[in-house]
């Protein structure tokens, strides 16, 4: 696949909660930019749905992607959201599958199928 250019459905499992919603890239090169948005669902919580602008790389096989600006769309509470990084691999699936993390070890798997 040369291009992830797109709107991919994207699923994480951060262990006491998932996340679910999709990603929308644009590549220049091996440039990324573009959104994810997503509904988190923490256990014991209320849902919340959460915009993350990102940007990064892939270069063929490798993707890794940070959040640059966080919007949390929907909570009648205040929230204090964390940046997150998404590191993966292009699978012979044509899926992405990684890890992510952020600056507070708050650490999940994920996997992205284009749509």
């Amino acid at each position: 696949m040369d291009t992830i250019s797109g709107r991919w459905s994207f699923t994480e499992d951060f262990g006491f909660g998932k996340d679910e919603g999709f990603a929308e890239f644009t590549q220049e090169g091996e440039n990324i930019t573009g959104v994810l948005v997503y509904t988190e669902r923490i256990e014991g919580e209320t849902p919340f749905r959460v915009q993350q602008d990102i940007q990064g790389s892939f270069n063929g096989k490798e993707l890794k992607i940070t959040g640059t600006a966080v919007e949390v769309l929907d909570s009648e509470i205040k929230i204090e959201y964390h940046l997150d990084t998404w590191e993966g691999v292009l699978n012979a699936k044509n899926q992405i599958v990684g890890h992510s993390y952020d600056d507070h070890e708050c650490f999940g798997v994920f996997l992205m199928e284009m749509i």
